[in-house]
């Protein structure tokens, strides 16, 4: 197989057969549900016991309450599986379940008899589904722009600098202390590339994790993750500068590039309850889920709901539990299947489109809407040509939605980095506020190619670096918060007034002139929040932010 390629999951059955020999042992592993909780040494109240203090820290910051689903796995449960012969092999706290191995049917039967056992199931599917294009060598001719101080980005310039990555950094914003998890198949030869130089000698690159293998060995792997972290981590002037230079990074290994096997899905729910469990502020996953070998076991589109597949019921979860969630929309467009996969479906989350340099909606990249109407992908960013850097020190242009999502990533850590008041649902609709397709969302490129520089106004109401086409300015809203009414003062006539929730339903509202450059809006219908206004009008678009009573 390709080993860049996009996978596809889902959480049903798996059989996998050792037969090298005639003595060779069988074994399958089952995906067993616990039916609470009780008797665990462990209490809401006490969540230092099991999470760190960056992440009680996130929680805290967000206004987020520690729950049941923080709670680990009952230690007693493991044990009395363990107990029939069969093996836990990981453990999953959020969806109370275990993966076990378990090499006959007595064990089965033995697991299915006790009474903390919700039920059972098989969990391995196989893939098939479109792969990132492989990376092409490219002569650089490239000179680096004039407004450019900080860094020499090379080739890797546009990708930076078509989301406003490059604006940040000159702002003195480059991830710092922002925490990354990428959560992919693999990440060859990240412990000796040079272009993760800076990376390993300034301590940032915190630790590994392969829930595959089950070990912390990843070097050896995919060299997937290793591509897709270049363009978020790699520092390598005059090349390629990611647009997370100086964050710091988990590395974990969910995916099983190869054999191919469903399991992989339940393997990113541990993977990302690792994640939040060290405190990471961002998850960064390029990884889809559609189609399998056995076709009986095939998603179907009314699957995107974001509430069927195990993967999706998880980054739901852990974006409520305020980590920013990126996920790659997939590569499907060009295909029968054509729509996003999974997990990309899920609320909540930012899932990430590609686009060209110059911005046009990339063929291959995946559409929506999810099954139950939401618009997606949510944002767009250059994963057409992308400039890469893969194991050997070898850089090169590579096509995939896996590239675009890492660059929006590093982007994202380096807007939360300047925000860090913020939640990460204020960030992403702030991302999607000041977004080129911001009044006009599709199911090609969501809300558009975001600039982190526009978003981070939105913010806070500075003009960060911004060039004159791609400014959003900030429009003084009175009362705020607001009750029945919302007034603004405006120069020249509104071409059009749109609300959007925490949640990114927009709602379309109207508006009176009630004065001399006075314009009002009537609230009575719309339920207490927090809501971000856009204004349409001849010079561009002003935004900013209220509170309903």
């Amino acid at each position: 197989m390709d080993l860049n390629k996009l996978k596809t999951l889902v959480l049903a059955c798996f059989l996998c057969s050792l037969a090298s020999s005639s003595k060779a042992q069988t074994f399958t592993k089952y995906w067993v549900k616990f039916k609470d909780k009780n008797g665990s040494p462990y209490t809401i109240g006490n969540p230092s016991a099991y999470l760190s203090a960056r992440s009680i820290a996130r929680r805290t910051n967000q206004g987020i309450a520690v729950d049941m689903t923080d709670i680990p796995v009952n230690q007693t449960y493991i044990n009395q599986v363990n107990a029939t012969g069969a093996q836990v092999f990981q453990r999953s706290k959020w969806m109370n379940a275990a993966i076990v191995i378990i090499t006959n049917t007595t064990q089965l039967t033995a697991i299915n008899s006790l009474t903390c056992v919700l039920s059972t199931s098989t969990v391995a599917r196989i893939h098939t589904s479109k792969p990132d294009e492989d990376i092409k060598p490219v002569a650089s001719s490239f000179k680096q722009q004039a407004n450019v101080t900080d860094y020499n980005y090379g080739p890797s310039f546009t990708q930076a600098n078509q989301i406003g990555a490059d604006c940040m950094h000159n702002e003195g914003y480059r991830g710092q202390n922002m925490m990354i998890a990428m959560i992919d198949a693999g990440f060859q030869q990240v412990n000796v590339n040079p272009v993760f130089d800076s990376l390993r000698n300034e301590g940032r690159l915190l630790g590994t994790r392969d829930y595959v293998a089950g070990n912390t060995s990843v070097y050896e792997d995919n060299s997937h993750g290793a591509n897709c972290l270049s363009l978020m981590a790699g520092n390598t002037p005059g090349q390629l500068i990611g647009t997370a230079p100086k964050s710091q990074y988990w590395l974990i290994r969910s995916e099983d590039a190869a054999t191919e096997k469903i399991i992989e899905e339940n393997n990113w729910v541990v993977a990302a309850e690792f994640a939040d469990s060290v405190g990471v502020d961002i998850t960064t996953t390029s990884l889809g889920y559609t189609t399998f070998d056995i076709a009986s076991q095939n998603h179907v589109y009314a699957h995107l709901n974001g509430k069927t597949s195990v993967a999706s019921i998880a980054s739901t979860m852990a974006a409520r539990k305020g980590i920013f969630v990126l996920n790659a929309a997939g590569n499907e467009g060009n295909g029968a299947w054509n729509f996003i996969g999974i997990p990309a479906d899920a609320d909540s989350i930012c899932t990430v489109g590609s686009v060209t340099g110059s911005g046009v909606h990339s063929s291959f990249s995946s559409v929506g809407p999810t099954a139950d109407g939401r618009i997606k992908p949510d944002l767009s960013s250059m994963g057409e040509g992308s400039y890469v850097c893969s194991p050997g020190f070898n850089f090169g242009a590579g096509n995939g939605t896996s590239y675009a999502t890492p660059i929006l990533a590093g982007a994202v850590a380096c807007l939360w980095q300047a925000n860090p008041t913020k939640t990460n649902m204020e960030i992403l609709q702030a991302l999607k506020s000041t977004a080129s397709k911001s009044s006009n969302p599709d199911n090609d490129y969501g809300w558009g190619i975001p600039n982190v520089c526009a978003a981070h106004n939105l913010l806070n109401g500075t003009n960060v670096g911004l060039h004159e086409s791609k400014k959003s300015v900030n429009i003084k809203l009175f009362p705020n918060p607001a009750n029945q009414s919302l007034s603004f003062v405006l120069n020249q006539d509104p071409q059009k007034v749109q609300l959007t929730d925490m949640l990114g339903k927009v709602i379309e509202v109207s508006f009176t002139e009630n004065g001399t450059n006075k314009y009002s809006i009537l609230l009575n219908n719309i339920p207490k929040g927090v809501y971000f206004l856009s204004i349409k009008t001849a010079d561009g678009l002003l935004n900013s932010k209220f509170v309903k009573e």
